[in-house]
């Protein structure tokens, strides 16, 4: 084993990791595939080896020549990142030594062994005759020459001085020259280099500029869109803070009347608790009695007692009976939030009269607009005006076209109006609902398929928004859709529709019975009666309103026998709660007094006798 195969078993131990291993094989010309072989061989055992390294080594050894090996291992090994184990296997001083003994070794043998070619053969004669002539120089130097031609002998023999030291110079100014040009080889290079990077820097700085503006952007919009959600979450919660001010602002009265109706039972209570000793006190005046007739005295006093406990405890029995009966009812109305203690029966007192501006010679009620505003017409011109109760200011809104049947708020943005038609065909009875704005601008004209000979159209709209309508004596009713004026179901319903149509919370309608007469039926969305809403002594033309928070209705009528107008409250089965519960005298110059009697929003009730609103609100009694 040569020192050389030892060196390359000191690598092999020594450069053990695969990464280490696959990066010297590459160095030393290896591809990665062989060099993954000898890795492989490393493995083939339990244990790891440094076998296959080694192999790898004495491969390429073999492609080596004997004078370059060592420097060849060297450069492999420190270009493979082996640089400590390079300089401890191949020290300079050694390295040079060894080198030179080793060349002049490999020399010598190469002069046993090898045959000159032709050309040596020339370069050493060529010496020999440069030997042998600066010998011949020589000898005749020694000998006795004159000065000149000794000067001459000297010029010759500095002639290939002179030579090589032009060549020197001439092989100094191109070697200049060349690594001149190499240097400026260089410099070009690193100028490209840097001009390379300097692209690529501004490139990038491009791509990063871009990217900014691109960030910039989507933060810009990331901010508009989160500056709109805030501004929409802040008019949500402007919008909710509205609705629940509003909500509280119908609510607290309730929590007033509540201690109004508990005010009035304790006092009603304490009140009777009096009643009961005073009744006694009143039976003991009489002195004479009770010394005279002691046993009439005692029956008196019994008697009395018992009455009067008897008494006590049917007011009891009422005021509980009343109290009981009190609840608080909420819900949406028209798209708004109201809440009232009701359920009661109580006692309705006139709380306000309106006159109607004299601008209006002969009124006509169409309708709430709102739970403050009233549309009234004057039937001398058909045109409209709204009156409003807080304000009692009346103002002028259409002009005249023709007889309304009914006025009714959709929500708070839409208010539909039913005019008797003007414009109808056999088919259609056109024009006969007008939806307006609030500003009193026509949104759209809805038309109804026609049946007989009548031009009128009555109608309600439901809790769901939808218009409810029928042409006057005719069976069918009609759902529309407001959105688009289109029927979205027609009701065939047994009876007429003799008058105005109301709408119940659970979807039932309420029409006016044959010839607007005392009947009123309460039907479903199928057609089917459900009720029958009568009552003797109610006369023709009685009109029938609904209470859209409690579903209770309201018969307005003629009473004939006191000549006045008249109401009674009425459940929705048909169950009269009430009976004349307002009472006013009807004008001189209606005598058919067409006008209906109102219920608004908050539970008050709105009546007219052709000259005057009359506004009434429900109180708890005992």
């Amino acid at each position: 084993m040569t020192e050389f195969d030892n060196l390359l078993i000191k690598v092999a131990k020594q450069v053990f990791l695969n990464s280490e291993i696959d990066t010297l094989g590459r160095e030393l010309g290896f591809t990665p595939t062989d060099v993954q072989r000898h890795i492989a061989t490393n493995h083939k055992t339990q244990n790891v080896t440094w076998d296959g390294t080694l192999n790898m080594l004495r491969d390429w050894r073999k492609s080596q020549e004997i004078a370059t090996e060592r420097e060849g291992l060297k450069t492999a090994l420190k270009k493979a990142g082996q640089i400590h184990l390079a300089d401890e296997l191949f020290p300079l001083s050694y390295s040079v030594s060894q080198t030179k003994i080793h060349d002049r070794d490999v020399k010598a043998k190469r002069r046993k062994v090898e045959i000159p070619s032709p050309s040596v053969k020339e370069d050493d004669q060529k010496q020999r005759d440069r030997d042998d002539t600066g010998d011949d120089m020589r000898k005749q130097v020694d000998e006795n020459m004159d000065h000149d031609e000794k000067r001459a002998m000297l010029e010759k023999i500095k002639q290939p001085r002179k030579i090589v030291e032009s060549k020197l110079t001439d092989l100094s100014n191109s070697s200049s020259k060349h690594l001149d040009t190499i240097k400026g080889d260089i410099q070009e290079t690193l100028e490209d280099i840097k001009g390379n990077f300097n692209d690529i820097k501004r490139e990038k700085n491009k791509l990063i500029r871009d990217i900014d503006k691109e960030a910039d952007k989507e933060i810009r919009a990331i901010k508009e869109r989160r500056q709109k959600q805030i501004e929409a979450y802040k008019g949500e919660i402007a919008r909710e803070q509205k609705i629940s001010e509003d909500k509280q602002a119908k609510l607290l009265p309730c929590l007033s009347d509540t201690d109004k109706i508990s005010e009035i039972v304790s006092d009603k209570i304490m009140d009777l608790t009096g009643k009961i000793p005073d009744a006694i006190k009143d039976n003991q005046h009489d002195e004479t009695l009770v010394n005279e007739a002691p046993q009439v005295l005692a029956s008196i006093d019994e008697n009395l007692s018992l009455n009067v406990h008897q008494d006590v405890s049917d007011c009891l029995d009422q005021i509980q009976n009343e109290v009981e009966r009190v609840k608080f009812v909420e819900g949406e109305v028209d798209g708004k939030y109201y809440g009232r203690i009701d359920g009661y029966i109580g006692k309705w007192e006139l709380v306000k009269s309106i006159n109607i501006s004299s601008v209006v010679k002969e009124p006509h009620v169409g309708g709430l607009v709102s739970d403050d505003e009233i549309c009234v017409q004057d039937r001398n011109n058909f045109a409209v005006y709204v009156t409003n109760f807080k304000t009692q200011h009346t103002e002028k809104v259409i002009d005249g076209t023709g007889l309304i049947t009914s006025c009714v708020p959709i929500g708070s943005t839409v208010i539909v109006s039913g005019i008797r038609g003007i414009d109808y065909s056999d088919d259609f009875v056109g024009r006969c609902i007008t939806l307006f704005d609030r500003q009193w601008k026509v949104i759209r004209d809805i038309s109804i398929p026609r049946i007989g000979e009548h031009d009128e159209v009555y109608f309600d709209v439901d809790k769901d928004g939808m218009i409810i309508a029928a042409q006057y004596c005719q069976y069918n009713i009609y759902v529309i859709n407001p959105a688009d004026g289109e029927i979205v179901n027609t009701i065939n319903g047994d009876q007429a529709v003799w008058g105005a149509i109301q709408t119940l919370s659970s979807g039932d309608i309420v029409i006016a019975g044959y010839g607007a007469s005392s009947v009123h039926h309460v039907i479903s969305r199928s057609g089917e009666e459900k009720a029958l809403i009568y009552r003797k002594g109610w006369w023709a033309l009685s009109e029938c309103r609904v209470d859209k928070l409690t579903d209770t209705l309201y018969v307005k009528y003629w009473d004939r026998a006191h000549k006045i107008i008249t109401a009674d409250q009425v459940s929705p089965d048909g169950i009269v709660q009430a009976r004349r519960i307002v009472e006013y005298v009807r004008s001189n110059y209606s005598p058919k007094d067409v006008n209906p009697f109102l219920v608004t929003s908050s539970g008050n009730l709105v009546g007219c006798d052709g000259h005057k609103l009359h506004i009434y609100k429900k109180t708890f009694i005992l």
